[in-house]
């Protein structure tokens, strides 16, 4: 396995491969890459050229750049699956397992509209890494779903390329540039502790049915994000299917090394919503509920 960080969802993603794995007798190799795309092609050469695996297990840290690793694999008949986040190169993979970014971004828009039947919004949206067809995904299903509705309205785009530190500075600048906003669209549960951060710096991090409280969506379903659903700061979380993606990677592994082609090669899986009208019944099928 290569896999482009490690943060809670893919230490979730790796234990879920590796509980896997076991089940079907296989051993794990796992490599980080640290968010720089060379490192992880460096890597999967050694595990495939070096290491002599049989098969890899990729999050790419660049959906274009890995296109060499995954024309190695090829070469060296060596399955390559890929998991999370979407590659360029779809037609040389084994298999692909990705969310739905764009169905998790209008699932967080129907919480928004839902909400707005009540109380108009005025919404900071943050944006994640533009080479990272997640963040594009769930930004324009979003969009796409909230786009006439009267009641809700984007009054700031806040880029943050998956950078705590960049969504800490931009939460806090757009709060004191638009002291209007009530709702904050948060496409990752890790950059969560900094937009509760800077409303904690602007005296807004309050509970549902306080004054203050600014509506709050995330994607992904970490502890962060059960920890705010318990503690009534956050409104709703649309939870990554994990779990799947581990037991579908191996499924695909086995498949490919019998000889066989995997049917469907492609898969997208949307998230689950987690809200608080639900939460007793949805939180015990989140990962980062029972983790």
């Amino acid at each position: 396995m290569s896999f482009d960080l490690l943060n809670a969802i893919r230490q979730a993603e790796k234990t879920a491969i590796e509980k896997a794995a076991k089940t079907a007798g296989y051993d794990v190799i796992f490599d980080v890459a640290d968010k720089d795309p060379q490192k992880q092609s460096s890597q999967i050469q050694d595990l495939i050229q070096t290491r002599k695996v049989s098969a890899v297990i990729v999050i790419a840290q660049d959906g274009q750049q890995i296109a060499s690793s995954i024309s190695l694999a090829r070469a060296r008949n060596v399955p390559f699956i890929a998991i999370d986040r979407e590659v360029a190169d779809q037609q040389n993979v084994t298999f692909q397992i990705t969310g739905d970014p764009s169905a998790d971004g209008r699932l967080s828009a129907t919480e928004f509209a839902n909400a707005a039947k009540t109380k108009p919004l005025k919404v900071l949206e943050l944006v994640g890494a533009l080479t990272d067809q997640n963040a594009i995904g769930r930004r324009d299903g979003f969009n796409a779903a909230l786009k006439g509705n009267p009641d809700v309205t984007v009054v700031s785009q806040v880029p943050t390329n998956w950078d705590p530190a960049q969504a800490l500075d931009g939460t806090s600048n757009a709060l004191q540039k638009n002291p209007d906003i009530n709702a904050i669209f948060v496409p990752s549960d890790f950059l969560l502790p900094s937009v509760q951060s800077a409303l904690t710096s602007a005296n807004r991090l309050a509970p549902i049915g306080d004054p203050k409280h600014v509506f709050l969506v995330t994607i992904d379903g970490d502890q962060n994000g059960c920890k705010a659903m318990r503690a009534k700061t956050l409104d709703a979380d649309i939870a990554t299917p994990v779990d799947d993606f581990g037991q579908q990677a191996i499924s695909a592994i086995t498949t490919a090394l019998g000889g066989k082609a995997v049917d469907p090669s492609t898969v997208q899986t949307k998230g689950l919503t987690l809200n608080q009208a639900g939460f007793a019944t949805t939180s015990p099928q989140v990962w980062g509920c029972v983790a």
